[in-house]
């Protein structure tokens, strides 16, 4: 978080999303004799609280909240409160629930439900709560907008036990999977899951399909993330996934995954299937081809960077040297997330900020 001691009183703010107007902002700012202790857009909202044109500290971050539009899910400290708020369009999610004698908040109801909290409730775009000793006050900082919530929460990021506006990421995962062999039926005898986030899709896939699923890659569990890493990728996703000989060879093998950003993890995954002695190595992804950057908050690469910005899907099949490779349609995206409620830029490079 970062804090700032300001007329307001002293104030810490944490931030999870991407400001995508930011330098504009900064320079905004900057004119008006604001000092900046760093880069990192989250800054801003410490600025536009401070300035605002009121004495009340709760009143003055409505104000700021107001002055930004996306993306944003937040939890600020007070002396006097704490205040927990969500963009108008809600590209980023946060929930609050209650614990023991007090409140608490996160991005993810799992987290919640794991320490035990009670009625839990996911915080509405243009909505801020006020947490004081006297209890929760809620208030409404923006007119409502298009709701934009991210689709990538529920393609890669959340855990499987979350859930958003009622739809749980395991089964929408699971859901994807069963629309994905439905567009594209393929002739295989085994199901393997790039575990973690690819395991709901490869079971729906395996149900559809037919194809049993089979623990054919090991995931070693003390190596991070790798498709947010630029560098030394190769190196980590060998660390990362080992192949189960006994399981994979032999067989023509349909690998799933929930995306393929830059390209590298899959190159190898299918280079280590075939050395685990697969007899031929299909790819299938239950999300659609990325092919724009995400301003709001998913740490992607530049378009350059995105494999699918610069190839087609066969030319990229070719790249990853897979048997076969195929997608979800966007279509079949958000038939499952539940309609045009969801954000998909990364995919169409229509940007709802845009139009703020």
């Amino acid at each position: 978080p970062f804090v700032a001691i300001t007329q307001k009183g002293k104030i810490a703010v944490a931030h999870n999303g991407t400001i995508p107007n930011v330098e504009e902002l900064f320079s905004s700012l900057l004119k008006r004799g604001a000092v900046f202790q760093s880069s990192v857009d989250s800054e801003v909202f410490l600025h536009l609280a401070s300035m605002a044109p009121h004495e009340d500290p709760k009143i003055s971050i409505m104000w700021a909240l107001s002055r930004i539009s996306a993306a944003y899910a937040l939890v600020w400290m007070h002396p006097d409160f704490i205040a927990v708020a969500r963009d108008p369009y809600g590209f980023r999610p946060v929930f609050l629930g209650e614990f023991q004698t007090g409140y608490v908040a996160a991005s993810e109801d799992s987290a919640l439900k794991a320490i035990g909290a009670q009625k839990i409730e996911e915080v509405e775009p243009g909505t801020v709560f006020f947490l004081t000793t006297d209890g929760l006050e809620k208030k409404r900082f923006d007119k409502e907008k298009p709701k934009r919530f991210c689709s990538f929460e529920y393609i890669y990021f959340a855990r499987p036990d979350s859930s958003f506006s009622g739809l749980n990421v395991h089964k929408a995962r699971f859901m994807m999977g069963v629309e994905l062999y439905r567009e594209n039926p393929v002739d295989a005898e085994l199901v393997v899951p790039v575990l973690d986030s690819g395991l709901s899709g490869a079971l729906g896939f395996s149900r559809e399909s037919g194809i049993p699923l089979g623990l054919g890659l090991m995931k070693n569990r003390y190596v991070g993330r790798s498709f947010i890493m630029p560098s030394g990728r190769k190196e980590i996703v060998r660390k990362k996934l080992v192949p189960i000989i006994e399981v994979v060879k032999g067989k023509k093998v349909v690998v799933i995954d929930d995306s393929i950003v830059r390209g590298t993890t899959m190159g190898i995954i299918v280079q280590i299937l075939k050395e685990a002695g697969a007899k031929e190595v299909h790819v299938g992804i239950h999300s659609p081809p990325i092919t724009y950057p995400c301003y709001y908050g998913i740490d992607t690469a530049k378009k350059r960077e995105l494999v699918a910005s610069q190839l087609d899907v066969e030319e990229i099949r070719r790249e990853v040297q897979a048997d076969s490779l195929f997608y979800l349609s966007i279509e079949g995206l958000i038939k499952i997330l539940g309609g045009n409620g969801v954000c998909v830029a990364c995919f169409t490079g229509t940007y709802p900020h845009v139009d703020l």
